[in-house]
């Protein structure tokens, strides 16, 4: 009777695993880490095929006599009409087929904050099957950045157990939403010139340019598509907005008669993925500028 006990336990043990499990914590900058365990388990979709019932229509023609005129001239028209009737249709039907337990433990650990901004961010850490991945919700006062330090795994029969490291970094946000706006775009003696806003970060701030060449005829040729490196790009400050420069003709590209499209983007530079993008408005502006020379 023991052995039933235990047998039923174990069982539902085993059947508790959901395909996902999220847990959270709030991070008040003082943690140097958190650890957690989560379960889920890994499955695959397949597809079985089934015959239901269902309305099909067809399309039934008689024809009618109808006379026109005085005397009447008769004819015959063709008159056509949509019928409805049951038939058999074959349906594909996915269903969730099993694989293998999951258990991971998960180590986040934090970089030394270096701000006097008062920090409130919680953190979400998603086991869905044997992939996982981290999102956050916050002040919005921080860009919130994680790097996975590394991830381990192995199996000991059907279940996968994996060790996973992230390193997460915060960086206050409003020095590079402020920079990411782009106005006044324009093309003189092969210098391109637009507005940002006050670029008071400049390792946080990142450039590229894309030049092509648009026949009337054709198609677009890319002449120059890539980041820009510091020495291409001149950046004047003011209290309230920045001018960038970059000339044309240093990055190798001519223009010459034709129609060209210029698209100048500015973005927000950084290692690490972005776990509360969704937070803010954009992570990158860019401008295109259509010019032609005769």
């Amino acid at each position: 009777m023991k052995l039933l006990s235990a047998l039923v336990v174990m069982m539902f043990a085993i059947n508790t695993f959901a395909s996902s499990q999220t847990k959270s914590f709030f991070y008040d900058g003082t943690q140097d880490s958190v650890n957690m365990s989560l379960q889920a388990e890994k499955t695959h979709i397949e597809y079985r095929y089934e015959q239901r019932w269902t309305t099909c229509y067809r399309t039934v023609t008689h024809y009618e006599t109808r006379c026109q005129g005085n005397p009447p001239r008769c004819h015959s028209v063709p008159v056509t009409r949509t019928v409805p009737y049951s038939c058999l249709e074959t349906v594909s039907v996915p269903y969730e087929v099993w694989d293998y337990d999951v258990e991971a433990n998960v180590s986040v650990n934090f970089a030394d904050l270096a701000t006097e901004l008062p920090v409130g961010e919680t953190i979400k850490v998603t086991l869905s099957g044997d992939h996982l991945s981290l999102s956050a919700v916050g002040s919005k006062k921080f860009f919130i950045l994680a790097k996975q330090n590394g991830i381990s795994s192995q199996m000991n029969g059907t279940l996968k157990l994996m060790d996973a490291s992230y390193e997460v970094s915060l960086l206050e946000a409003a020095p590079v939403v402020k920079a990411l706006e782009m106005t006044n775009i324009s093309l003189k003696n092969s210098v391109l010139n637009f507005k940002i806003g006050p670029v008071e970060v400049p390792e946080l701030i990142g450039f590229s340019l894309e030049v092509k060449k648009n026949p009337i005829l054709g198609s677009s040729t890319v002449l120059f598509d890539r980041e820009l490196q510091n020495s291409e790009i001149v950046i004047a400050n003011d209290e309230t907005s920045a001018a960038a420069s970059v000339n044309i003709k240093n990055l190798g590209v001519e223009l010459e008669s034709g129609r060209y499209t210029l698209t100048a983007k500015t973005f927000f530079k950084h290692s690490g993925k972005v776990i509360n993008k969704e937070q803010f408005e954009r992570l990158e502006v860019s401008r295109t500028l259509i010019y032609k020379i005769r």
